[in-house]
């Protein structure tokens, strides 16, 4: 083909030659015939070569799998992806084959997703090629992943807004919301299951807007972070999942009128309500909300926090979720919180003798399970050591006194260990039901070196129940460092405990340097240390 291609060069560079020197028609025309000539050539000579392909590829194993085949590899490929590489990644997928860019171009379910991190062009053929499949929207503000600005996404949208299933965007006030969001959440919303709006601003107001017109009957979740809403609509009723935050209520008792009309509530968050009239009396209502299974509460003033618990009877929520405001005995405060969600629930507290406490900056959750049902109660607050401190003290009085714990596992999440330093945490770890088993990080952790700071030395408990100490993604050096403060002196009497220790990291290591880490275990915990190395892969947090 380069052959044919140089030939034709070769004569128009003769020809331009000829005109140049007043040459003649017959040799002219002569020339130009000759270019007609190879350039039909070179048109039977691709259009061959293409059929040829086509011929062998139509043989390659690839392209006889059933499309039903493919289209679940392509799934596999697509699931992890990020949001902003989602459709470079499908673009590749269709390069593989010609049947694979037939089949990628008319799937409909392929192209359903719509992206701030995608550009106007993409938006427009994935809507087109989309067909009438649902479409799940997705448009954030945070970052700068954006392609497509968010008044253009939703001129686009709006005509399209019947036939979306998931709709989240999440701006700080950069546009004409109000009257672009009624444009967007005017139309009827039949398919619609999700909605997540947040103006992160406060400047957004829809109270004057029936929502998709009162007709959105399959949705069942909605978020709304700082924009003002008709309470009361018809889109606020029948749900399963509330979550509000920076929004107003006139008083307590409108916000549990909003939250009475979703009798089937499976999942409530409420955080930093604002309630204008402070002088309201204290409400009278009283809501059942008999699927009601987890509840986050997060106020500027303790007193709303508790007389929400004190009215939303929820007799089997399992998973509860409280933010604490500093007081002089925020410890004893959270106990009292959880005697009171505790008392209330009708379902028997489980019998496991087990409990977990989680540890994070600022976070401590308490969970226990007996097999058939389980708890946790998370208490959140502003960071500081002291504070964590007094919390924990609280957490433990809960874990033994309400719980009745009999022996503990301890999660230490992998960018706290600065808690591990204060004297009056590790003392409250001393407190702690024995404990069993003492995990650092999760799959998700991202360490392996990337630490600052962390101490060269901790003072730890003994923890002389310990059988367990799993870690995961974590620095060698931190392991070693944790471990020796928790064996300041080995265990020297072999069989007499056994403690197993559970590296998990993304590579195995060399033969040479797990010998190396075998050695250093047994001269840290002792000749009854039973150390592995497990490959586990890093998941990256959902993005949601």
């Amino acid at each position: 083909m380069d052959h044919i291609n140089n030939l034709i060069e070769e004569i128009h560079i003769h020809i331009s030659r000829m005109v140049e020197a007043g040459a003649s028609q017959t040799p002219f025309m002569r020339a130009c015939a000759k270019v007609d000539l190879w350039q039909k050539i070179e048109i039977a000579v691709r259009a061959k070569g293409s059929r040829a392909r086509q011929t062998r590829n139509a043989l390659l194993p690839i392209q006889q799998l059933p499309t039903e085949v493919a289209l679940h590899l392509f799934n596999a490929v697509l699931m992890p992806v990020k949001r902003r590489q989602y459709y470079d990644t499908l673009k590749d997928i269709s390069k593989v084959c010609h049947r694979w860019r037939h089949t990628v171009h008319h799937t409909p379910a392929l192209w359903s997703r719509i992206y701030g991190s995608t550009p106007h062009q993409i938006v427009d053929q994935a809507l087109e090629r989309s067909a009438t499949h649902s479409l799940d929207v997705w448009f954030s503000s945070r970052g700068r992943v954006n392609r497509i600005d968010l008044q253009d996404l939703v001129q686009r949208l709006s005509p399209h807004i019947g036939r979306c299933q998931s709709v989240a965007l999440t701006y700080f006030g950069e546009w004409d919301a109000s009257h672009g969001l009624t444009q967007l959440v005017h139309p009827a919303a039949p398919r619609l299951e999700r909605l997540l709006l947040e103006d992160h601003r406060w400047v957004t107001n829809l109270s004057g807007t029936d929502l998709f017109g009162g007709q959105a009957s399959m949705l069942k979740e909605v978020g709304v972070v700082g924009i003002t809403c008709d309470w009361g609509g018809a889109v606020f009723q029948g749900l399963s999942v509330i979550s509000l935050s920076r929004v107003f209520f006139p008083t307590i008792d409108s916000l549990l009128e909003t939250l009475d009309q979703s009798r089937c509530l499976s999942r409530l968050n409420l955080s930093f309500i604002v309630f204008p009239d402070n002088s309201a009396t204290t409400p009278v209502r009283h809501i059942d909300l008999p699927l009601l299974n987890s509840i986050s509460l997060a106020f500027d003033d303790m007193q709303n926090t508790e007389i929400l618990l004190d009215h939303v009877n929820a007799p089997i929520c399992s998973h509860l979720c409280l933010f604490l405001l500093d007081g002089p005995d925020i410890g004893g405060h959270a106990k009292d919180l959880a005697a009171k969600w505790l008392a209330r629930r009708q379902a028997p507290i489980p019998t496991s003798k087990s409990t977990a406490f989680a540890l994070a900056n600022s976070k401590i959750t308490l969970s226990a399970a007996d097999g058939q049902e389980a708890l946790s109660l998370t208490f959140s607050y502003y960071s500081g050591d002291e504070r964590t401190a007094r919390i924990l003290n609280g957490v433990n009085r809960v874990a033994k006194e309400l719980l009745n714990a009999k022996e503990a596992s301890l999660k230490l999440d992998d960018r706290a260990f600065a808690l591990l330093e204060h004297s009056g945490i590790v003392d409250e770890l001393r407190q702690l039901p024995p404990v069993t088993v003492i995990e650092i990080g999760d799959p998700c952790s991202d360490g392996e070196g990337r630490y600052w700071g962390y101490p060269r030395h901790f003072n730890l408990p003994p923890f002389p129940s310990l059988r367990l100490f799993r870690t995961f993604h974590q620095p060698m050096e931190c392991i070693f460092t944790i471990l020796k403060g928790i064996f300041t002196t080995p265990i020297t009497t072999v069989g007499d405990r056994i403690v197993y220790v559970e590296i998990h990291g993304s590579r195995e290591p060399e033969d040479d340097w797990l010998a190396y880490i075998a050695t250093q275990m047994k001269e840290i915990v002792g000749e009854s240390c039973r150390s592995s190395f497990v490959t586990t892969p890093r998941f990256e947090k959902s993005e949601d």
